[in-house]
């Protein structure tokens, strides 16, 4: 947010000095009315320590080949437009790797299908290190049965609220943050990463950020309203934001004396208006504390505390996408209190291939994996480092990374070298071993679900579908998940609504 949009808010600032997401959420939604949860059936076992989220969405719907091509024969023995020398891709695109050595798994010199049957050159070999290194795990089977659309408005929006009754109905953050105010003596006491406990959840400091501007992630209850303090904040990777003021055209001295006279008139009578003066005290808090998280992405350091990514050895790759992971992971390493961040994959272009996607795919989901990849060492790197409220960062295992997007796409090829809509894709998830659920089955290091080709023979309509053993999620899942490592311990009825999905969904572990 610019300085002068700032402004026009801190003239009527009241509880806090957060400027929220949600303010102008629904631009897209439909005003319809949805039954919101009750968030007090919501039964919550404290975590041991709370966790730290970075959802990044895929938006247009990747393809899935990236991390499954086992059922790559099948598609070209029954594609109209298949993956063979006569078609788009020369003899040895989408073959099978011969080099496939355990004890270097990531390095193949032939071949595109690596061991665990990734695509080598759309990030296989970094998925490979990560899955070896017990980083990553992958959901083959995020496959919609209850509402199979491949619209991508819909599909967004299930995705970003965790429901089917996408009409008004609040986001996951914002659920979330309802549930954590709902049993907020509960999570007071919680640890954070650092060691503290979260406290009183007005004082906590940028618990919700979107890097990707507004998202229906935090679009609000219409039904339980949320403190500001809990709405969605909006930063780029420059953790530009309303509490950060540079340069305008020598304006400065203008503003600041803006400020101070609003300060001057608020101080004049602060025990009537408390709470705005209070909100004063938090914006400069709060600017003081972006201005470290600065210096740490400029490789600067204050106070000899050499904790940047480039500092401990980390290179993040150089793309806009990148840079942006590198801004969320900083922030989710030197503030614990930043409990979830919703991303998309800036600079890379969407997702939506129906033409030339032969050509663009690939590098981008390298480029995808390559920046997931330093973000995974930036993080394992970071235990002891020194939080920018001054406290020491003991852990990082807490730290989780999704990435999914709409849907998935056709398998085959098209006319134009592209792939058309379609309804299974892969769940990529990194890290949080440390609150990932206990259960042997979904521990980190590990593909899971597992597919086979269906559609009309030498068509262009070729997709995959689970196979009839294999466990299957919806997209609601995600969001089910997320609420768990909360400490939800029956998140699906925060995914339920009572016209199209009274069941709700249960978290992935649920089904293993």
């Amino acid at each position: 947010m610019k300085r002068r949009d700032f402004l026009k808010y801190a003239s009527s600032i009241a509880s806090t000095s957060l400027v929220p997401v949600g303010l102008s959420m629904n631009l897209l939604a439909q005003r319809a009315y949805a039954a919101s949860p009750v968030y007090s059936n919501v039964s919550v076992t404290a975590p041991a320590v709370l966790p730290q989220v970075i959802n990044i969405f895929m938006y247009g719907g990747a393809s899935e080949l990236a991390g499954n091509l086992s059922n790559i024969e099948q598609i070209n023995m029954h594609s109209q437009n298949d993956y063979t020398a006569n078609n788009a891709f020369t003899a040895r695109i989408l073959q099978n790797a011969t080099d496939n050595d355990p004890a270097n798994r990531s390095r193949f010199t032939d071949g595109q299908i690596t061991a665990n049957q990734f695509w080598k050159e759309a990030g296989g070999t970094h998925m490979e290190d990560m899955l070896a290194a017990n980083q990553m795990t992958v959901y083959r089977t995020l496959y919609k049965q209850k509402s199979p659309t491949r619209s991508h408005r819909e599909s967004i929006f299930m995705s970003h609220k965790g429901t089917l009754d996408i009409e008004n109905s609040p986001g996951i953050g914002s659920r979330l943050a309802l549930m954590l105010k709902q049993n907020e003596s509960t999570y007071q006491n919680v640890t954070t990463a650092d060691g503290s406990a979260l406290g009183a959840l007005d004082e906590v400091i940028l618990p919700f950020v979107s890097f990707e501007g507004e998202s229906q992630t935090y679009a609000l209850d219409p039904d339980n309203p949320l403190p500001l303090s809990l709405r969605g904040l909006t930063m780029d990777s420059s953790f530009n934001n309303p509490y950060t003021r540079g340069s305008i055209g020598g304006s400065d001295d203008a503003i600041e004396a803006l400020l101070a006279a609003r300060k001057t008139e608020i101080d004049a009578s602060e025990s009537k208006y408390f709470k705005a003066a209070d909100g004063f005290t938090k914006r400069a808090d709060l600017e003081s504390r972006m201005q470290n998280l600065s210096s740490l992405l400029n490789g600067t350091t204050e106070n000899g505390n050499q904790s940047s990514a480039e500092s401990l050895g980390i290179t993040y790759p150089n793309s806009n996408f990148a840079r942006q992971l590198e801004a969320a992971v900083t922030l989710a390493i030197h503030n614990p209190q930043t409990l979830y961040m919703a991303m998309g994959t800036s600079g890379l272009g969407g997702w939506d291939d129906h033409n030339n996607g032969i050509d663009r795919y690939p590098n981008r989901m390298n480029d995808v994996m390559e920046a997931i990849k330093a973000g995974m060492a930036h993080i394992e790197a970071s235990n002891g480092v020194t939080t920018i409220a001054g406290g020491t960062r003991n852990r990082t295992d807490n730290i989780i990374i999704n990435v999914f997007g709409d849907f998935g796409r056709l398998v085959n090829l098209n006319g134009s070298g592209g792939w058309d809509h379609a309804n299974n894709q892969n769940l990529y998830t990194f890290g949080g071993a440390g609150v990932r659920p206990t259960k042997e089955a979904a521990a980190l290091g590990r593909v899971i679900g597992t597919t086979e080709r269906a559609g009309s023979s030498k068509t262009n309509n070729q997709y995959t579908v689970p196979t009839s053993d294999s466990p299957t999620w919806e997209p609601m899942s995600v969001a089910s998940s997320i609420y768990a490592y909360f400490g939800a311990r029956n998140s699906e009825i925060l995914t339920a609504d009572a016209t199209y999905n009274p069941a709700g969904d249960r978290p992935f572990e649920d089904n293993l």
